[in-house]
């Protein structure tokens, strides 16, 4: 709330967040907080009251007034940093979503290109096996004496069925 009527009050964000920044600082809480103690000290200790006895009231008066003004800032600044705690804890988790999900991508891609490369050394084994066998095929066709003779059945032996007509 007094965040927004320093930016509304400066209209221009940068010197809003400047003033905000110096009012909220360290050197600004740790001198309204000396004053707390000085003015606590001659509105409320008897020995120094008595010697500067008319300003006694006023830092009275300032104490509570400078008092309450520590308390409003500090609970300010604690608001606007569990604010901004939040916003880059929600950040991080967006982040670790989207890393996540990068990361199941990759593992996908990788069984993907390991079940393919599988596949492949699969199909090369079975294609040398029909290889090899298309080798032998052919090594017995040419140790047969004519080669213009028939196949036999057993040439096809998974294949073509024996019936004995020709």
């Amino acid at each position: 709330m007094i965040k927004q009527w320093f930016m509304d009050a400066f209209a221009s964000t940068a010197i809003s967040d400047f003033l905000w920044a110096a009012a909220t600082s360290e050197i600004a809480l740790s001198a309204l907080g000396l004053l707390i103690v000085v003015a606590a000290l001659v509105g409320y200790l008897p020995i120094v009251s008595t010697l500067l006895g008319g300003y006694a009231k006023t830092a009275k008066l300032v104490f509570i007034v400078a008092l309450a003004a520590l308390v409003f800032l500090l609970g300010f600044r604690t608001a606007d940093n569990r604010a901004e705690a939040k916003i880059l804890r929600d950040q991080i988790s967006a982040r670790d979503d989207v890393i996540a999900s990068k990361n199941r991508d990759l593992r996908l891609a990788l069984d993907t290109a390991e079940t393919a490369s599988k596949q492949r050394d699969e199909a090369a084994r079975r294609a040398k096996d029909a290889q090899d066998e298309i080798d032998e095929y052919a090594e017995r066709l040419r140790a047969r004496p004519n080669a213009a003779c028939l196949l036999t059945p057993d040439d096809f032996a998974d294949r073509v069925q024996d019936r004995r007509k020709r």
